[in-house]
């Protein structure tokens, strides 16, 4: 036992005073004696305790009253009561107030030391769940905010990306110096999605690469190495692609980059909104953000797969990416992106769905 664990000992009982402060002071603790109770609680308003063994019932200042003192002078203190009577009544409320245990006089040394043993046993333990109740605390703050910054970060860096690859595809195609930049945003962007999906992987270590639900299957395509993209040629009609995002830049990036890829697009800034244009427009495919004010892409794909459960719609989302991921997977989305995805990304899993477009 170590002499570092203060321990306060208060009877009215000079002997019984006297006893257990030589048996507590022979296992190791370092022993403070109090006389009665308010002796006790003077010494508590000026020291601080790591347990205390107080008799239960002494005239004016009773234990109860030295229990009380010594866990509003520090909550964690190990209070141990000690009665004389056969009853334990007094005792089972010394508990219910914050006692930690308590044994009836006289008792063996033995069992006053496990009983003041057992107590500092019981006290790191409640010290140890609530240091990890905290820490648990902490780390979900850091997945909310990691979400949170993921969500806030990776939308930008996709206007971004899709923006230099609209460059690449339509302007300049010639010009070494330009296609080098474009490469340097490319791979920069690269760079800080990694760094956001570590990040969100420390921060919420309980994921999961299951997304095959029932008969569904949703693709999930990986980043590829960056390459040129092909603009497809299609029949006599251009097949359509509904976009929505409530993201004005977003929508207006990704659709020139699928108009230049050989697609019609519809642009829609909101789940509502897609969805009656869903209604109203021969669509062959929906591209929707998940997070949405008015109507998510989870109510919207529902709404849809309710109408025909074989239209194909494709979701994407910087918000949660790995929830949101197992989220599509079970409402059965046919596609998902993780923002920023590469447009070589997009077109893969759209040629997937839309064969004649290939």
């Amino acid at each position: 036992m170590t002499n570092l664990i203060n321990v306060l000992v208060v009877d009215d009982d000079p002997l019984v005073l006297s006893g257990f402060q030589e048996v507590l002071t022979r296992a190791g603790y370092a022993v403070t004696a109090a006389s009665g109770g308010q002796a006790a609680l003077d010494i508590l308003a000026e020291r601080k305790f790591q347990a205390v063994l107080t008799d239960l019932f002494m005239p004016r200042v009773s234990g109860m009253d030295v229990l009380r003192g010594a866990i509003a002078a520090d909550p964690d203190c190990v209070v141990v009561v000690v009665t004389g009577f056969a009853s334990v009544r007094g005792a089972v409320e010394a508990l219910r107030q914050g006692a930690v245990d308590y044994i009836i006089k006289p008792c063996e040394d033995d069992e006053l030391l496990h009983r003041m043993r057992l107590g500092l046993e019981l006290s790191e333990l409640r010290a140890d769940i609530r240091h990890k109740e905290l820490d648990s605390e902490k780390m979900k703050a850091i997945a909310q905010t990691a979400v949170t910054v993921n969500d806030q970060i990776n939308t930008p860096l996709n206007v971004i990306l899709n923006s230099a690859e609209y460059i690449r595809l339509t302007h300049l195609p010639d010009t070494p110096d330009v296609a080098q930049s474009l490469d340097f945003i490319i791979q920069e962007v690269s760079k800080i999605k990694s760094v956001i999906q570590k990040l969100a992987t420390a921060a919420n270590p309980a994921r999961t690469r299951d997304y095959s639900v029932g008969p569904h299957r949703m693709l999930d395509i990986e980043t590829p190495a960056a390459r040129a993209i092909p603009v497809s040629s299609h029949g006599s009609r251009r097949q359509k692609i509904l976009v929505v995002d409530d993201e004005q830049f977003m929508v207006h990036t990704l659709s020139r980059i699928l108009e230049v890829m050989g697609y019609d697009v519809i642009a829609a800034f909101g789940g509502r909104e897609a969805f009656d244009k869903y209604v109203a427009e021969k669509v062959d495919l929906v591209v929707s953000d998940v997070h949405m004010p008015d109507m998510n892409g989870i109510e919207l794909l529902t709404s849809i797969k309710s109408r025909d459960p074989e239209f194909p719609v494709i979701l994407v989302t910087g918000y949660g990416v790995e929830d949101a991921r197992k989220t599509a997977g079970q409402y059965h989305a046919d596609g998902f992106l993780g923002k920023p995805f590469r447009i070589d990304e997009l077109r893969q899993i759209i040629e997937q769905m839309l064969p004649s477009a290939a």
